[in-house]
């Protein structure tokens, strides 16, 4: 997030157009600032500086002020206005970390950028862990809010997060809000791109549309391994479907798991939904007494299919995140 950025998420505080998420990002950015005071206002400074300091957001960011407003809050956007931003980036060799300060003053937000032509690492603070990619840009806290954990994404990334039920972790990615408890998914939000992509590997995530009214969320969907959303920008459409290369997210109990003899379609199925977490459907009851024989271990998935439908004389098509089979059947 850079200065032009922030001072557009600090307008829309001011004039209440915050998401829950942002409001919390804002006020812990406030927090921080606050916490950095050398000594307390009397009453009458207090109040000498909050005509001064919204006489100074109304030259700086046109907008009429809110009395109602913090203090505290006020002061520190003025501090930050005054003072800019200060951020860091990647320089070309992995091991080290370029800082750039614009101001020596820490506000406690973090601006990463990878400028170096392989995966970079990090680690939050709450031990989340981050590859960023070439070309992509992470913004996040110094220090976690309360209720939420709180990143900003352009680009793509993955995450492998420090599982909290007391305090989701939420990504921005343009008009997409990806909010999990404790997983590992790949988000892909290129401001090129006609569309974000948001893939899942473990765990669950919710995906949905950024609103503007608070408890209200609208075009959304829940995510299992496997499984991925694509957000078309133009359309607002969240449509989900399945990874390209779907991988075992089970690994088998034993190495025999996945060799059968004479077992029912229904019973393969099953035991491939177990080790994928992918839902199946038999469309017609033409196979309800087809069995398989073979050995499908170790293979992709598309390849373990297609050699199932070849024994029992079936097609199988993918619609959103199911695989349906359907065709004549057994004789």
């Amino acid at each position: 997030m850079n200065q032009f950025e922030f001072d557009q998420l600090l307008e829309k505080y001011l004039n209440g157009e915050c998401t829950p998420e942002e409001i919390a990002f804002v006020e812990q950015w406030s927090e921080n600032m606050l916490s950095m005071a050398t000594s307390p206002l009397s009453v009458s400074e207090q109040q000498q500086m909050e005509t001064q300091l919204w006489e100074k957001i109304q030259q700086t960011v046109g907008i009429k002020p809110f009395r109602w407003k913090p203090l505290a809050l006020a002061a520190s956007i003025v501090l930050l206005i005054g003072l800019g931003i200060k951020w860091y980036t990647w320089q070309d060799s992995p091991e080290h970390l370029i800082r750039e300060s614009i101001a020596s003053s820490n506000w406690g937000v973090i601006d990463l950028t990878n400028h170096s032509n392989k995966v970079q690492k990090l680690t939050l603070e709450d031990g989340s862990e981050v590859q960023l990619n070439p070309n992509s840009t992470i913004s996040y806290p110094e220090h976690f809010g309360q209720k939420t954990r709180t990143v900003y994404l352009k680009g793509e990334a993955f995450f492998s997060i420090k599982r909290n039920p007391a305090k989701p972790f939420v990504v921005h990615t343009g008009e997409l809000v990806t909010e999990v408890l404790g997983t590992s998914f790949t988000i892909k939000s290129y401001e090129n791109a006609k569309a974000i992509e948001v893939l899942v590997r473990t765990g669950k995530v919710s995906v949905y549309e950024r609103t503007k009214a608070e408890n209200t969320r609208k075009n959304g969907v829940i995510l299992t391994p496997n499984q991925k959303v694509i957000f078309e920008k133009e359309s607002k459409k969240i449509i989900p479907s399945l990874v390209e290369e779907p991988v075992v997210i089970v690994p088998p109990v034993q190495p025999t798991q996945l060799i059968f003899e004479d077992a029912h379609l229904s019973q393969v199925l099953q035991r491939l939904k177990e080790s994928y977490m992918i839902d199946f459907e038999i469309e017609s009851d033409a196979f309800e007494h087809c069995v398989f024989t073979g050995d499908i271990n170790d293979l992709p998935l598309h390849t373990q299919l297609n050699l199932v439908c070849k024994a029992v004389n079936a097609s199988y098509e993918q619609r959103g995140t199911v695989i349906f089979l359907y065709g004549s059947g057994c004789k």
